[in-house]
């Protein structure tokens, strides 16, 4: 790749520059006539001999001419530029190299006359060679007869002259046939690659490179959908309820014109066992229930927010709505994660990866995470989910927590209330437990305000509904959000209607290397806080201390996590708690340990304390083998282990996956065994899992079939498949060959087969009818379809979109078709107009603008004016110069060819001119 080319794909359009005109009246006393050179009255038609002239006579012969490599230091690329070289000096030609270096100096007068600017508009240069005459901003002399010549319309100029013009150091290497540039500056180019290379890194350390910006296309909301739904069906037998039949049933689509889900778990022994039901939408777009400017709202069974003191957040039957963004959050918040937790699967929580939550067990078809902190900057959380038969997926979720702080005038809220743990159908499980408070209302609100860029304030308000002691009553709590110094910095205040009170402060950021958090409260009068505490009793204070950072060991990383937690209770009870995580990659696996320490001192009960350990280890990379371990261990007292587990999953092949497990609890429990096989066909998956249990004696075994139904709007007709699609978005697409050039797909038009389509998380492989289905897309988030190039059938066929963005719901397809087209190239050559012979111009940016004066291809010319459009898309478009270029050297096109590229792709070759053209004023 030429230097050219390089700088060309680098460059966004250079800034705005106008253009100097000389200096002390140089412009007045040689005017610029034409920028396209005429034939030299000194230069010999002929090109035999005395070529290079000036007023002052002849300094080189053609016979010096030399064709030399231009490299710039730190620059990869090279170009090729035409010199003049003699015993005395080396002349290079000052308008190619302007052009190259993106510098706003241009040549007239036959090559006699240079003027304009270097770097900076204060930076001007005219040069006179009739008058034999150098001005700089800083220094005006007169130039001897050889230093600088015209030649053919270009100065050619001594390279040490041209060290005192140019902020560049320049070496002459003719034995390797190069000119060695370093540029003493920063030049426009250098300042664009840098540019570009820091937005590159910074997108690096955000886990992805700078996003694109795709086209926006929107699902049509409907009355009614046809659903998505999963079903499971499960024959089981074990030693404590016998043999019976369980199923479970996802359904989700449109209803009413928003997002209806439902999930129902039954058995023949039980009846109905667990129940979810909600309708509402989600839209990171903020653009919900009109002025409300919702970014959510549900109904149904639902769940509510924190506040910053007081009720913890709460799930059951009841209502929602929030205009908070989904992917960020306050570094003083603590976050709840819920979601469906299928029969018989596990699930751990990562965050940046720490392990840092693990559950086994459903509440009502879902698994918890609560009150989990949060570190300053970006927060990635990873849900793993193991199946009974050594499934394994993951969801990710990124969360950029700051200082709480919004925009001046910016204002975010949320509302919610819920009948707690009570499901809309009022559904329960046979062995049902309720917790302390089961039933009662409670509803919640929280506002924040930006009242200047430094402050926001914030205010909540809770009502609960009583039903013994210590629940019910009202609480408000009002604060403020600021920095200081790159930390965050919160103070909260809050009452009930009963008259306690609760007062505190934190300081949260980056320091320490590291991310921290701490905080304390004081509370009097009986203040119930739930988020300290997470119980209904009384505090008197209470401290937290959170810090993540990440260890470097023998050249590695080790992310780590300490947190501190200290309660006092109002009847002198004491609570304290330490944990500290740690996890590393080694090789193919991930290695997680966590110390838990627990106190707690009584008035008068004796206090316990306990240290609690735990190691788990899985494989990390893909491999057709996977294991899983994990270790308990108690370090207080007396060392000693509580429990080991672990499983190996071996992969058959690619639809086959068999697994072994075994549990033994060193301190009651015994030794449990398991073993599972799943099968997944191409329209559902079979499933055996089984375990039992040495010491008690009992077993449990079942069979399980699980598949997803729904119709394909795009096919327009129903299928059957794998399990797992009816909790997300998805889309049907087709890529077609354009045939016709109108963009939609028709008879003419060819289906185009084995095209790949990817989204974040899976990629789709269109069938024999150019159809493809991308399921799993998420729900209200903002997902991206692509078509990858290098899966098209010929290297010059390209979409017409690259892309689109979606925002998908779950139940729903989002249907589009991908035309595919074929490409074109243009090539020519550019010259300047008036001359009688070629005289193509080097170093110009050339574009093609469509009808709508839209960019559609960048090129740059090369030694000799040639240049090269590839992969042109179809359409009409019109040849010119980029206009900041244009502006800076004072030209244009002369004719401004117009191309038609059509669907069937092509070759092109236009040959263009460009001329003498002053900027309008």
């Amino acid at each position: 790749m030429t230097l050219i080319r390089a700088i060309g794909l680098v460059a966004a359009i250079s800034p705005s520059a106008g253009i100097a005109g000389g200096a002390d009246g140089a412009a007045d006393a040689a005017p610029l006539a034409s920028s396209a050179p005429v034939e030299s009255q000194a230069a010999d038609p002929k090109r035999e001999v005395q070529a290079g002239s000036s007023p002052a006579g002849p300094a080189f012969s053609i016979d010096d001419e030399l064709i030399l490599q231009l490299k710039i230091a730190g620059i990869d690329a090279t170009d090729t530029i035409i010199a003049f070289g003699t015993r005395e000096a080396l002349y290079l030609p000052l308008g190619e190299l302007a052009r190259i270096l993106d510098l706003a100096i241009r040549i007239s007068d036959d090559g006699h006359y240079a003027s304009g600017w270097v770097l900076d508009e204060s930076q001007t240069v005219t040069i006179n060679l009739r008058d034999a005459t150098l001005l700089t901003a800083a220094v005006k002399r007169d130039m001897e007869a050889a230093e600088a010549i015209a030649f053919e319309g270009e100065m050619y100029v001594q390279s040490d002259i041209l060290a005192e013009i140019l902020p560049l150091e320049i070496k002459p290497d003719l034995r390797s046939q190069a000119v060695n540039l370093t540029t003493l500056q920063p030049f426009p180019f250098e300042e664009r690659m840098r540019r570009d290379a820091e937005r590159a890194r910074l997108g690096a350390q955000h886990g992805r490179g700078e996003a694109e910006s795709f086209p926006r296309q929107e699902t049509p909301w409907l009355a009614a959908s046809v659903p998505l739904a999963d079903a499971v069906l499960r024959a089981v037998s074990d030693s404590v309820r016998g043999e019976r039949v369980e199923g479970e049933l996802r359904l989700a689509g449109d209803l009413a014109f928003v997002t209806a889900q439902a999930y129902t778990a039954a058995t023949t022994k039980d009846g109905l066992v667990a129940s979810l039901v909600n309708v509402g939408r989600r839209d990171a777009d903020s653009d919900l229930l009109g002025p409300l400017r919702a970014t959510e709202f549900q109904l149904g069974d639902v769940a509510t927010s924190s506040m910053p003191i007081g009720l913890r957040g709460r799930s059951g039957r009841g209502g929602f709505v929030s205009n908070r963004p989904f992917e960020s959050a306050s570094v003083f918040e603590k976050i709840d994660l819920r979601g469906i937790l299928p029969d018989g699967y596990e699930v751990e929580l990562y965050r940046n990866d720490v392990l840092v939550g693990s559950a086994a067990k459903a509440a009502n078809g879902q698994y918890e995470f609560l009150e989990i902190p949060v570190d300053y900057g970006l927060n990635v959380f990873r849900t793993v989910f193991y199946g009974p038969q050594g499934q394994r997926r993951e969801e990710v979720r990124r969360v950029t927590v700051g200082d709480g702080r919004l925009a001046a005038g910016a204002f975010e809220y949320d509302f919610g209330a819920v009948q707690r743990d009570v499901n809309l159908l009022g559904v329960t499980a046979p062995d049902f437990n309720p917790a302390q408070g089961y039933g009662n209302w409670q509803a919640a609100g929280r506002l924040s305000y930006g009242l200047t860029a430094q402050v926001t304030a914030l205010a909540s308000l809770a009502m609960a509904e009583g039903g013994g002691e210590g629940e019910g009553g009202m609480t408000l709590t009002a604060g403020l959000r600021t920095g200081a110094g790159g930390l965050a910095l919160r103070a909260d205040g809050g009452m009930t209607d009963s008259g306690a009170i609760a007062m505190g402060a934190g300081i949260g950021g980056k320091a320490l290397g590291g991310s921290l958090t701490f905080s304390h409260f004081e509370y009097r009068g009986g203040f119930v806080d739930e988020i300290r505490s997470n119980s209904r009793v009384p505090l008197r204070r209470g401290s937290e201390f959170d810090f993540n950072t990440s260890l470097r060991l023998a050249g590695k990383s080790f992310p780590s996590v300490a947190r501190l937690r200290h309660v006092e209770f109002a009847d002198g009870r004491q609570e304290s708690e330490a944990a500290l995580r740690n996890s590393g990659r080694f090789g193919g696996l991930v290695l997680s340990n966590t110390l838990e320490y627990t106190r707690q001192a009584g008035t008068q009960a004796p206090g316990y304390q306990q240290l609690l350990g735990s190691f788990d280890l899985a494989t990390f990379r893909r491999s057709r083998v996977q294991m899983r371990g994990s270790l308990g261990y108690g370090l207080l007292d007396e060392i000693a282990l509580r429990s080991a587990a672990a499983e190996v999953d071996y992969q058959l092949d690619d639809r086959t996956v068999a697994s072994a497990q075994a549990t033994y609890g060193f301190k009651g429990g015994g030794l449990t065994l398991g073993a599972a096989a799943i099968r997944e066909f191409d329209r559902f998956s079979l499933a055996l899992d089984s375990n039992y249990a040495l010491e008690q004696e009992t077993y449990s075994v079942s069979l399980r079939l699980g598949f997803s139904f729904g119709r394909d709007p795009l096919r327009r007709r129903f299928f059957i498949d794998r399990p797992g699609l009816a909790t997300s978005g998805a889309a049907s697409l087709r890529a077609f060959q354009d045939l016709d050039g109108d963009r939609i797909f028709s008879d003419g038009d060819l289906p185009l087969p084995e095209v790949d389509f990817v989204a974040y998380n899976d990629v789709a492989r269109t069938d024999g009818q150019g159809m493809a289905r991308v399921v799993r897309l998420g729900n209200g988030n903002r997902a991206t379809l692509q078509v990858d190039p290098s899966s098209l059938p010929d290297i010059m066929m390209a979409p017409v979109d690259r892309g689109i963005e979606i925002m998908p719901r779950p139940g729903r397809f989002h249907v589009v078709d991908f035309p595919i087209v074929a490409l074109t190239e243009i090539d020519g050559e550019v010259t300047f107009r008036g001359t009688s012979k070629s005289s193509g111009v080097s170093g110009l940016r050339l574009i093609l603008l469509d009808e709508a004066g839209e960019i559609g291809g960048t090129a740059r010319t090369e030694r000799g004016g040639y240049y090269l459009f590839e992969r042109v898309l179809p359409g009409t478009y019109t040849l010119a110069v980029d206009p900041e270029q244009a502006a800076r050297l004072g030209i244009c096109m002369a004719d401004s060819p117009r191309i038609v590229a059509d669907a069937a792709g092509g070759f092109h070759t236009v040959a263009a001119q460009v001329a003498a053209c002053e900027p309008a004023s």
